[in-house]
């Protein structure tokens, strides 16, 4: 049996850890007047008790448990405990095992007894009034500060930066958010726009490339015009310097709602290749997207779709261009006398889809581990990435022995072409390219030509 010392603080606003060093030092002279020698300390920097997981919290929790742990010392109570779970947790535990809490601040608590847990609870729903207080507190002065004016962010909004407490312009990035108005009312797309500051180098705030969502978002937001809204509702002038007028605001919403068109979007894959081709470049996947060409004149061009690197933007190509190659030269192919050496043997499934439901739930359990504090993000993403490639390749397997029916039918077609393009649906002839080969998407030598050579097939069986 020994004596612990916990020790927490919600928010370490210098990321020193002073709060949590004054509290160690006082509860370690508390352990010296009882005369108590300290075995171990948990320390839950930066951690709130009332919401969140407490990773130093669960591991004491395990060895009161297991009946390592006599006496807790803490600071407060309220370091221990805000939520009447954690309390409750603690005095099951206490009632199986003899546990007291020495307090720097609010006496000693004896959980093995009516009264010491009629105290602690108390002191948990004190504390609990306290956080509900707090709260309400922060949303007053959030609102008054927003009706006077006041911009508050956590993360620097592109165009602006705090100095001193005040909100400035970076000229820099201000000139880009105008020009990236300018574009989109003289009819340029979110996505040609996007496109072109990626071209040109321009990097967003973290530094990555640029997205239609980002770009989107960015134009969407009112604070560009001076606008402080708060709840979704204007309720002053901005005290910042605005990037754009008025006008300018009102004719962007304007012109959205006029560019705002119906359509009939789904989740459904809709091209031949799209997540099937790879960026010879980057290696990332190529998705199906609209290509807007620039206005001719002053009048809006149709889109075009084309394969473009979703990962780096490193690649695009005309998709009608790119669908045709590939199903000629795989309709030629299959035309030939050899053809059904292309036909695997029947393979059982079963094991494959048991392994890819056992990868695919221990990618959902990567999320809990992110969630409870166990990994961090870089390793999740590391891991998850793993698991992903592992699970698309199953299920090419998956797909190749469920769909050697549809290949060998094609095969013994009279008119190969003819069963391809009309007894065959969207989803199986994705799964014959799939399965029989590789479509990786060169970076084009001219982009005003297109080159079949930059298309690589390579057969995999």
């Amino acid at each position: 049996m020994s004596t612990v010392i916990y020790a927490r603080q919600s928010l370490d606003k210098d990321g020193q850890g002073t709060a949590v060093d004054r509290q160690l030092v006082e509860c370690r002279a508390l352990a010296t007047t009882h005369g108590l020698t300290v075995s171990r300390e948990f320390v839950d920097n930066d951690v709130s008790a009332s919401k969140g997981v407490r990773p130093e919290f669960t591991k004491l929790l395990s060895l009161i448990q297991t009946g390592d742990v006599e006496t807790i010392i803490v600071w407060h109570t309220d370091r221990l405990y805000r939520r009447v779970k954690d309390l409750v947790e603690i005095v099951e535990t206490a009632e199986k095992n003899a546990l007291r809490i020495l307090t720097v601040r609010a006496g000693e608590l004896d959980l093995t007894t009516p009264a010491g847990r009629m105290l602690a609870g108390m002191l948990g729903h004190a504390a609990r009034y306290e956080v509900e207080q707090k709260g309400a507190r922060q949303v007053a002065s959030n609102a008054q500060r927003a009706k006077k004016g006041s911009w508050q962010f956590s993360n620097r909004p592109y165009g602006y930066e705090r100095v001193n407490g005040a909100v400035r312009v970076v000229e820099g990035e201000a000139d880009v958010i105008r020009e990236a108005y300018r574009r989109y009312l003289a009819g340029e797309t979110y996505y040609a726009i996007a496109e072109n500051f990626n071209v040109r180098n321009i990097p967003t705030t973290n530094g990555g490339p640029w997205t239609v969502s980002q770009l989107r978002a960015r134009l969407a937001n009112p604070a560009y015009a001076g606008i402080r809204l708060y709840k979704g509702e204007e309720v002053a002038e901005g005290d910042w310097e605005a990037l754009i007028t008025r006008d300018d605001w009102e004719q962007f919403k304007s012109a959205k709602q006029r560019r705002k068109t119906p359509h009939t979007w789904s989740n459904r894959t809709k091209y031949l290749l799209s997540g099937i081709a790879t960026c010879g470049v980057c290696g990332g996947r190529m998705m199906a997207r609209p290509d807007y060409p620039r206005p001719k004149n002053g009048v809006a061009q149709p889109a075009k779709i084309a394969y473009a690197c979703t990962s780096k933007w490193c690649v695009q190509r005309n998709q009608a261009r790119v669908d045709e190659l590939v199903e000629s030269v795989l309709i030629a192919r299959l035309s030939l006398p050899d053809a059904s050496k292309l036909i695997r043997p029947k393979v059982d499934i079963e094991p494959m889809l048991a392994k890819s439901a056992d990868l695919r739930q221990r990618k959902d359990d990567l999320a809990l581990a992110l969630a409870e504090g166990l990994l961090t993000m870089a390793a999740v993403r590391e891991a998850s990435g793993g698991l992903t490639k592992q699970i698309d390749a199953l299920q090419r397997q998956i797909s190749a022995a469920d769909g050697d029916s549809k290949l060998v039918n094609l095969i013994q077609a009279k008119d190969v072409a003819d069963h391809w393009h009309s007894k065959l649906t969207l989803a199986q002839r994705r799964g014959i390219i799939g399965t029989l080969t590789s479509v990786t998407i060169r970076k084009q030598k001219n982009t005003r030509v297109f080159d079949p050579e930059d298309v690589a097939i390579e057969w995999l069986s």
